[in-house]
């Protein structure tokens, strides 16, 4: 009894660090959305910014946050079990060469964005390429090793890295998107990366006794990756539909993501991540109970704040400098007719983790035919829309909408095998 509830004080602490954390996080978050729009309204440069940074965005997710703590996390906990200490030479060998390899094919892919859509003609765009580059380099190496710092259950150092992170980003955003608009905004990303890879990953070399903890290609299992970041995988897709008729609309759609997203990451994606750790330790049935619950909950009130009072959410966030009252109104349409799609996503972030906290051996074949399955449906939705002549806002919600709908139907569908291959 006394273990269980150390346990059960610990689990509370650890959420309670990445709770106030990541709402502080999210707070600076939206001073910087406030800059943001301040001086970039929907404009069509912000726009077409939005559109060059999803190559970035699509490997950034791929290479850092939920999919590559989905491969690693479960896997690093039991090492960290096992062993009082662990040497990450070999990591940072892995990481460094990796990056290398990230920021060139990145870059190489950014560059031909920049020609289809003829943003060439304007010299900030390759700018904003290299800085977005640098940016999924550092941010894959301090991912990679923050994953490490959960894994030991520093969960406390993780969420003040996370939160050093943002704060300079947020302290350089407005000197440096008054001076150099899309080119600053880049920069004040990158910088904010590069401090926490000096104050927290750098002093990680120092641990060198012990076992190897070795990270290989192996570890990147791409179904995982797909299934550990479903999530951005459908945003960055429904992304890249906002902006297809080359309008301004894209805008739009990330302004309402943005306060979407808050909930998201701030509370049901802390659940999830203390749900993964605790299942790769021991099932924990009335966690996944609990964290289902408060998914659901924490969704439906959205919908009904959303529906009432989505304008004026938008007018009091947003509102002011080149951010106008036209504006609120398209960002508040996408706010309400997209909440559905996230409650859905709450519900099936919840639903996978037991089946995340498996070995990847253990379940190569289900993994792959689950991220196949998504990954049709976000396809053919797409290539569906893309089709016809609609507007932006209904095609988005349709391919928003069909891709959460089938994320709730796998992730029921993978609880059920998680549940087979435990008992």
């Amino acid at each position: 009894m006394q273990l269980k509830n150390v346990l059960e004080s610990r689990l509370l602490k650890d959420f309670s660090s990445l709770f106030f954390s990541n709402i502080f996080e999210k707070f600076l978050g939206l001073i910087r959305e406030l800059v943001i729009a301040f001086f970039l309204g929907s404009s069509i440069l912000y726009a077409n910014f939005l559109l060059l940074r999803i190559v970035a965005d699509f490997f950034s997710q791929l290479t850092a946050g939920n999919a590559l703590k989905a491969n690693l996390l479960p896997r690093f906990t039991k090492l960290y079990q096992k062993h009082e200490s662990l040497s990450l030479k070999q990591t940072f060998l892995f990481s460094q060469k990796t990056s290398v390899y990230l920021f060139i094919i990145t870059q190489l892919l950014q560059t031909v964005v920049i020609f289809c859509f003829n943003l060439e003609y304007d010299i900030r765009f390759f700018a904003v390429s290299i800085i977005l580059s640098l940016s999924i380099s550092f941010n894959f190496i301090n991912t990679l090793f923050l994953t490490v710092i959960q894994a030991k259950g520093q969960f406390q150092r993780f969420s003040l890295a996370s939160i050093v992170n943002s704060s300079v980003f947020t302290s350089l955003a407005y000197p440096f998107i008054a001076f150099s608009s899309i080119v600053g905004l880049a920069l004040s990303r990158f910088f904010g990366a590069l401090v926490v890879t000096v104050a927290f990953v750098s002093p990680l070399k120092k641990e060198s006794k012990g076992e190897d903890l070795v990270v290989g290609r192996s570890d990147f299992h791409f179904p995982t990756l797909i299934l550990g970041n479903f999530v951005n995988i459908i945003l960055i897709s429904s992304r890249f539909i906002a902006g297809s008729d080359g309008t301004n609309s894209i805008t739009y759609f990330m302004y309402a993501v943005v306060v979407l997203n808050t909930l998201l990451t701030s509370v049901v994606g802390n659940i999830s991540t203390l749900t993964l750790r605790s299942f790769s330790i021991r099932r924990n049935t009335r966690m996944m109970i609990a964290s289902l619950a408060i998914s659901i909950f924490l969704g439906v009130l959205m919908i009904l704040s959303f529906n009432f009072f989505g304008r004026q959410i938008i007018d009091i966030i947003y509102v002011r400098g080149e951010f106008n009252a036209v504006d609120a109104i398209n960002t508040s349409q996408y706010l309400y007719r997209l909440s559905y799609s996230f409650l859905l996503l709450f519900i099936a972030t919840a639903l996978f983790q037991p089946f995340l906290s498996l070995s990847v051996n253990k379940v190569k074949k289900e993994r792959f035919y689950l991220a196949t399955i998504l990954m049709i449906t976000i396809l053919v939705s797409s290539l569906f829309v893309l089709s016809k002549s609609s507007s932006p806002i209904y095609d988005t919600v349709i391919v928003m909408t069909l891709s959460s709908a089938v994320s709730v139907l796998l992730a029921i569908y993978s609880y059920y095998k998680y549940l087979m291959y435990e008992n």
